[in-house]
């Protein structure tokens, strides 16, 4: 008797329908369902689920059209999980789903169109979340969006384009953002936006990945509080930008450590623009040695791809000074030779 009791609470525990609800998740009446502790996309979810939380899990693959087949979800949680990638159209083509939540997660890519065509998705939080690497197009055509938020979200390489066609937008908010490598146009395609806020964020060039959003005129309201910026003379963007905005906000930024050393740690407002382009050197390592400052919101001649028949000319002709230098010493040693075999004669 003992035995069979313990058989039937293994059978019925932790799912409120055994029959549709998987293993590790459990399935509510009001079609919520919650899983926990998994290695891999559960089996049998049920088809008219509306909400799924993922809790404390760790997928090596966050696959293509996992969800797509439940068109009836209206909110999708990560919380405290692992996902090596999320692969293309991952959560895509959801024309019922409002809420997209991530919180203490950490991605290692998520890859183009990885969430895309999104109709009527009205809100999307990223709180706690470290990424690798988020590829062109990870999130594209998004509309009707109330509120955008990224709050503690640090990334190690944004590419072009990882925002693309979004449109009819009330709050985007960029809060604690730390950006390692970021592409010039992370940001295409964006309109109708009410507010746009930046707030506690560090990026690692002038915020030319942010420039053609906020010189959007149909951006209403603009807030950067306690940024740190890049003093450089790709900056000075930012004291013409209130022009296009009715209401512009700039508070309490300083010029960062990337920024020319006599502006390094001075308010931006302090500071006059004009001195932004003073100087193209930047210290490096600390050893009292400089090197040129690349131009930060124009692309390197190596991000853009050579292709066939095109030629590439280089700023200055300093390739053409570099190659002439480089081929000095063999003809130095060259004329020696020469000279010393006309002696020897």
């Amino acid at each position: 008797m003992k035995l069979l009791l313990f058989l039937i609470t293994i059978v019925t525990v932790g799912s409120h329908n055994p029959d549709e609800c998987p293993f590790m998740c459990t399935c509510s009446k009001d079609k919520k369902v919650i899983c926990k502790g998994l290695d891999r996309f559960p089996i049998g979810l049920p088809d008219d689920m509306v909400d799924i939380v993922f809790d404390v899990s760790s997928f090596s693959n966050f696959g293509k059209n996992n969800l797509q087949t439940f068109k009836n979800l209206k909110t999708i949680s990560f919380i405290n999980s692992n996902f090596t990638y999320i692969h293309t159209c991952s959560i895509s083509d959801l024309s019922n789903l409002t809420k997209l939540e991530f919180s203490n997660v950490r991605i290692g890519q998520i890859v183009t169109n990885g969430f895309s065509h999104l109709s009527q998705i009205k809100e999307i939080v990223m709180r706690k979340v470290i990424v690798q690497k988020l590829h062109e197009y990870a999130f594209n055509d998004i509309k009707h969006v109330d509120k955008f938020v990224m709050d503690n979200f640090d990334a190690a390489n944004m590419e072009n384009f990882v925002f693309h066609e979004w449109s009819n937008m009330r709050l985007v908010q960029l809060k604690s953002i730390q950006v390692l490598n970021m592409k010039p146009k992370l940001f295409q395609k964006f309109n109708a936006i009410d507010q746009f806020e930046i707030i506690r964020c560090t990026f690692p060039s002038s915020m030319c990945g942010l420039k053609n959003i906020l010189q959007n005129p149909s951006v209403k309201k603009i807030k950067l509080h306690q940024n740190a910026i890049d003093c450089s003379c790709n900056t000075t963007w930012i004291f013409e930008v209130g022009r296009s905005a009715k209401d512009f906000e700039l508070v309490n930024n300083t010029c960062s450590l990337h920024s020319p050393s006599h502006l390094a740690r001075k308010e931006v407002l302090s500071v006059d623009k004009n001195l932004y382009c003073k100087t193209d050197e930047v210290p490096t390592c600390g050893d009292g040695t400089h090197k040129t400052r690349i131009p930060s919101c124009q692309m390197s001649l190596l991000d853009e791809p050579i292709m066939p028949g095109e030629t590439v000319e280089y700023p200055n002709q300093s390739h053409n000074t570099a190659s002439q230098t480089h081929h000095m010493p063999i003809l130095c040693v060259v004329m020696v030779l020469l000279v010393a075999l006309k002696l020897k004669g």
